[in-house]
C-alpha cells in the first residue's frame, strides 16, 4: 500500500492532544448550531476562520493561546463540552487512531462548574460506543492562580480515585514563559502520591534550568522537548540528562513547525531523539488549529526523516508502553503487533 494509505491504516496511539485545540471546523460549525438552537449566542463567530491556520503558516508560540479562547466560546456549557469530546474522539478513530489520552483544563463558565467541566468529558468518555480507546489527562494551566490551581488538582485526584480507568494523568502546559515549574511541583507531587501519571510540556522555550528541574522531577512523560539537544538551544548536561532518563517524549512536528519553535521539518529534533534511541510517540498536540491529523504527522515524519513503514509501526508499537491506562497495553500492542504480521512488516 502507498504510504498515505498505511499511515492511516496502521493503528496509532496519540498521547499528546489537548481537546480544545483539537476541534475541527465541521466540530465547531455544529457546537454553534448546538448553542443557537439552545437560544444561546457565542463570539466565535467572527474569528472561526483565524482558528485553524492554513498548511505553511506560522505564528509565534506566544500568539497560539489567544486562539483557543474561540473554542472555549464554544464549549462553555456541559452539551457543547461534551458533544465536542464525542466528535473528536470520532474523528481520531476515523483516522485510525485505537487509543487517545486526551487532555483538558477544567473551566468555571457562566453556565458550568470546574465539576461539570470534567464530569461532561468523563460522562462522554464512559459512554464511548467507538473501538477507540479513550482517557483523559487533567490540565493545570501555567497562568492559573494558586487557588484554581489547588482546585483542579484537587478534582483530579478526586475523579482518578472515582474512575481510574478515565482519569489517568495530569499535566502542566500553557505559555512557557509564563511561571516557574518550582511553583507546580507541590500539587504535581500531591497528585502522583495520589496515583495520576505526571506529562509535563518541557523545552518548548529555551530555559536550561526549569528544564533540569523538569527531568529531575522524572515525570512519566514529557511533551515537545524542543530545547534540550546542544543544536536547539538546550545543552550537554540536559541533553545527557534526558538520554540517562529515558523518559518518553511526546512529539509534535506539524505543532512545533507551526509556532516558530522548529524553523521546518527537516530541522526538527525528532531525528537528535530517534537516533539517540529515545522513547519518542508521535502526536498531533492541537490538530484543529494546526490543520493536521495523526495519519498525517506520521507521513510527515516517514517522508522528512526516511522512516520506512516497518519503523514507523514500531514507533507506535512502542508508544504503547508510554501510555498512561496500564492495563490497556498489552491489548493495544496485540493490536498493532496483529498489524505489523499482517502485514509482513
Amino acid at each position: 500500500m502507498d504510504l498515505v494509505t498505511f499511515c492511516h491504516e496502521v493503528p496509532k496511539v496519540e498521547l499528546h492532544a489537548h481537546l480544545n485545540g483539537s476541534l475541527s471546523r465541521s466540530t465547531m460549525l455544529q457546537l454553534q448550531r448546538c448553542l443557537a438552537d439552545l437560544g444561546m449566542t457565542d463570539k466565535s463567530n467572527a474569528f472561526l476562520d483565524e482558528f485553524q491556520m492554513s498548511s505553511g503558516d506560522s505564528i509565534n508560540l506566544s500568539e497560539v493561546f489567544p486562539l483557543f479562547a474561540i473554542a472555549h466560546e464554544l464549549t462553555s456549557i456541559p452539551q457543547t463540552l461534551a458533544m465536542a469530546t464525542a466528535l473528536t474522539l470520532q474523528e481520531f478513530e476515523d483516522d485510525g487512531c485505537c487509543y487517545i489520552e486526551l487532555r483538558s483544563t477544567p473551566k468555571e463558565t457562566l453556565h458550568m462548574s470546574y465539576k461539570q467541566y470534567i464530569e461532561a468529558i468523563i460522562q462522554t468518555l464512559k459512554n464511548n460506543t467507538a473501538s477507540i480507546i479513550a482517557c483523559l489527562i487533567i490540565s493545570i494551566n501555567r497562568s492559573s492562580q494558586q487557588q484554581e490551581i489547588e482546585i483542579i488538582t484537587d478534582l483530579a485526584i478526586e475523579y482518578h480515585k472515582k474512575y481510574p480507568d478515565l482519569v489517568v494523568g495530569i499535566e502542566l502546559s500553557g505559555n512557557p514563559a509564563v511561571g516557574k515549574f518550582q511553583y507546580f511541583v507541590p500539587v504535581l507531587t500531591k497528585a502522583r502520591e495520589a496515583g495520576l501519571k505526571i506529562t509535563l510540556h518541557c523545552g518548548e522555550i529555551c530555559n536550561p534550568q526549569e528544564v533540569i528541574e523538569m527531568l529531575k522531577f522524572k515525570p512519566e512523560r514529557i511533551g515537545h522537548a524542543v530545547c534540550i539537544h546542544p543544536l536547539y538551544g538546550g545543552n550537554d548536561e540536559i541533553w545527557q540528562l534526558l538520554c540517562k532518563s529515558q523518559i518518553p517524549v511526546e512529539v509534535c512536528l506539524t505543532s512545533n513547525v507551526s509556532t516558530k519553535s522548529t524553523p521546518d521539518y527537516s530541522s526538527h529534533h525528532f531525528k537528535e531523539l530517534y537516533n539517540a534511541n529515545i522513547p519518542i510517540s508521535i502526536c498531533t498536540d492541537d490538530k484543529g488549529v494546526f490543520a493536521t491529523s495523526l495519519s498525517q504527522e506520521y507521513r510527515i515524519c516517514a517522508e522528512t526523516f526516511g522512516i520506512d513503514p516497518s519503523k514507523l509501526a514500531r514507533i507506535s508499537l512502542r508508544s504503547c508502553d508510554y501510555i498512561f491506562s496500564e492495563d490497556k497495553r498489552k491489548t493495544l500492542s496485540d493490536k498493532i503487533l496483529n498489524f505489523i504480521n499482517k502485514n509482513g512488516l
